[in-house]
């Protein structure tokens, strides 16, 4: 029996250019560690991430870099929904692991995170490292949202973990 281990590690760039469809036509279901570089300034590779979990039933573990994302502003936060209600068909049952580095505390990256957490039943780990640019004061007030507005987890076992990045 093989495994796929799928891990991009490049750019989605690459893979999106003229954008993605919502779902491939054939599911990765080898698939179950999903490493990808992400820029949430651009649609085309929201897109196309969502794609790929989309068409990868049993992903076990996601491992984000993000990368550029304090480059997002206001207005280009607005324009892309990612409310769990609105991806019936995402189902990532077997996920039991996120990582994301490089998290600069965007909304558009929280409302990503919410998403996977929404959409995975048995989710034992999630892992945020902060992007060095993040300042104390914000990573405090990222940490009272979540406590004033928890984040709706589909898995109650679920540990999040926020941690600063580690300086040489």
């Amino acid at each position: 029996m093989v495994f796929a281990n799928f891990d991009f590690g490049i750019r989605l760039k690459y893979l999106c250019a003229g954008g993605m469809p919502h779902k491939l036509p054939d599911s990765l279901v080898h698939l179950k560690y999903l490493s990808l570089d992400v820029c949430m300034a651009e649609k085309n590779e929201i897109s196309a991430v969502l794609c790929m979990i989309m068409s990868s039933p049993l992903l076990v573990k996601i491992r984000f870099l993000m990368c550029d994302n304090e480059k997002l502003d206001h207005l280009e936060t607005l324009e892309m929904n990612l409310d769990p209600q609105d991806y019936p068909d995402m189902k990532l049952d077997h996920l039991e692991s996120l990582w994301i580095e490089d998290f600069s505390n965007s909304p558009l990256e929280m409302e990503f995170v919410k998403l996977i957490m929404a959409k995975s039943p048995v989710l034992k780990k999630v892992r945020i490292v902060l992007n060095g640019n993040v300042s104390v004061d914000e990573e405090l007030e990222m940490l009272r949202e979540l406590v004033l507005h928890p984040i709706p987890r589909a898995s109650p076992s679920a540990k999040l973990a926020i941690v600063r990045p580690k300086t040489c």
